[in-house]
């Protein structure tokens, strides 16, 4: 059994997507961690599970640095999802236009895929 790997950066991504965006709402962010939970030691990347439990405890540290309501994973998944769309709203467009044909397998995928995981067609842009 192959385990897939956790995309730790596209999430610490989303985070910081979503951290902007409170931002400017006007929700403030978390407080500093103190110095005796801040980490000190430089890095030195070791075996492939160590830096798999590091990815993971950096994730963790960014979830629970979210003020107010807990990050769910919901959240990231909606926020991941919002920026596929924007993705494909952009893939969707260029392949009206001469020139991006290359584009059109990935676009009639994203739509299979999108159709399998909500039983519907990807709505339109608003």
């Amino acid at each position: 059994m192959i385990k897939e790997k956790l995309p730790v950066a596209g999430l610490l991504n989303i985070l910081a997507r979503i951290r902007r965006e409170r931002l400017q709402q006007g929700i403030a962010p978390a407080s500093v961690p103190s110095e005796d939970t801040a980490f000190t030691d430089p890095f030195l990347p070791g075996d492939e599970e160590s830096m798999e439990l590091f990815e993971l405890q950096t994730l963790l540290d960014a979830l629970d640095s979210f003020p107010g309501e807990p990050v769910t994973w919901e959240a990231i998944r909606d926020a991941a999802l919002a920026e596929v769309l924007e993705f494909y709203y952009v893939a969707e467009k260029l392949i009206r236009e001469p020139g991006h044909e290359i584009l059109i397998p990935f676009v009639e995928e994203m739509r299979a895929v999108y159709r399998q995981d909500f039983g519907t067609d990807i709505p339109e842009k608003e």
